[in-house]
């Protein structure tokens, strides 16, 4: 969790950021993350694609064992390259910063906000589903209020660290709760004997004839209820915040400063938290829930993909690094061959879907050139750039956060921290 760091008595207070997780707080991370909203809602998804019940639980284990591959990939490059940031840095460090700053741009406009989204959605469809028993919720009160839920919960998220801690463990704890409910109701009536369509002669009844496509789509809605298995790289490096991501990139100079920094009171990142909400606001008015799942996911699905290449790259280019934890190379060939299965069927099912997620990644590659690579920009555009930054911390009283020690002080952005303290001083 993020907080607030003390110097020695007597002495100034820094604003940073905490060392806080354990191996307890690692499972809780990895079990809040993947225990979403996504198994309440992808189960629809994944049954109406498979076209029968016995093919829809195979696809269930077989997306498990994918995300449990994937997993030992993530655990090897993880321990190989200890940065915060996941996929990011691991695919900055082996293929460079174009590739780098594609990932984080998808992160940043498609994955994270389009996750949240769907999870919007589906609060506001279940929350106002006894409002309309016979029907669908009407389009716009689902609407207005998935964005009355994201509007509190930014608001909650940049107001106080542990409010927002505290939220999160009640709603955890609900979601637990709700699945335990679900899995007892079920287990009583398999011992009711209420197990007809599980009988292979049922389960395998299929009322319509999948084609690959589907298959493809079937694993992709039942790959969001996985989503979350990769979430502790993104802090391998220092502690649970909301702001690693965009740390990470504002570190590497490949997003703005201001996207890094933090309040100099409560420790929140509010600039990092208000562009999250703006652009998930966006995708709530544009999208429906599974076209959102299947945009998302495939996204997901392809950044995943690259990161395991880098992970097979990196053992070819630099095969004496320590490596504390090394998987065998069928791991990530395995996963790689279903990977590549997976996006050109689903890419040949939802062409517009996918193609908007895969254009919306190349718009990043002119960003990359004149933000990033251009590195002799004219004095009046630096100028530019540090009075809004300027005006930006002004704004919402933030700050670069302080690093834990004088070496990594060093090896952040000087400049940036230059900025934070001229902005205060004005």
């Amino acid at each position: 969790m993020a907080g607030r760091e003390q110097r020695a008595p007597g002495g100034p207070e820094r604003v940073a950021l905490k060392k806080e997780i354990g191996l307890v707080s690692a499972c809780a991370i990895i079990i809040g993350n993947i225990i979403g909203s996504g198994i309440f809602i992808s189960p629809k998804g994944v049954l109406e694609h498979a076209g029968s019940v016995g093919l829809a639980l195979i696809i269930w284990v077989l997306g498990g064992g994918v995300a449990a591959l994937g997993s030992l990939c993530y655990a090897e490059l993880g321990v190989t390259i200890p940065k915060s940031g996941g996929d990011y840095s691991y695919v900055t460090e082996i293929f460079g910063g174009l590739a780098g700053f594609l990932l984080l741009w998808s992160a940043v406009l498609i994955m994270y906000p389009t996750s949240l989204a769907v999870i919007a959605l589906t609060f506001s469809n279940y929350v106002l589903q006894p409002v309309f028993p016979t029907c669908v919720p009407p389009y716009n009160a689902s609407r207005i209020l998935s964005m009355a839920c994201l509007l509190l919960l930014t608001w909650v998220n940049s107001s106080r660290v542990r409010w927002a801690t505290r939220i999160q463990d009640i709603f955890t704890a609900g979601k637990l709760l709700a699945l335990t409910l679900i899995i007892i109701v079920g287990l009583i009536q398999i011992f009711k004997g209420n197990y007809k369509e599980l009988t292979p002669s049922n389960a395998f009844r299929f009322w319509m004839t999948p084609s690959v496509g589907h298959l493809a789509l079937a694993f992709l809605q039942g790959s969001f209820a996985f989503s979350g298995w990769n979430f502790l790289n993104y802090v391998t490096e220092e502690l649970v915040d909301p702001c690693r991501l965009c740390f990470s990139g504002a570190r590497e100079g490949h997003l703005p400063s201001l996207l890094a920094m933090i309040h100099v009171k409560n420790c929140t990142p509010i600039p990092a938290l208000l562009l999250c909400c703006l652009t998930t606001l966006i995708i709530i008015l544009v999208g429906d829930t599974y076209t959102l799942i299947n945009y998302v996911s495939f996204i997901n699905y392809l950044c995943y993909g690259v990161t395991i290449i880098g992970l097979i790259v990196l053992r070819w280019k630099k095969p004496q690094i320590f490596r504390p934890i090394k998987v065998n190379l069928l791991i990530p060939i395995t996963y790689l061959a279903f990977w590549a299965f997976l996006l050109i069927f689903s890419l040949y099912s939802e062409p517009v879907v996918c193609g908007v997620g895969l254009s919306i990644i190349l718009t990043g590659v002119p960003v990359f050139f004149l933000g990033v690579y251009w590195r002799n920009k004219p004095k009046c555009v630096n100028r530019l750039i540090e009075s809004l930054t300027c005006w930006g911390q002004k704004l919402f009283f933030v700050v670069y956060p302080q690093c834990g020690s004088a070496e990594e002080e060093a090896s952040s952005a000087h400049s940036w921290r230059l900025v934070s303290e001229t902005a205060l001083r004005k």
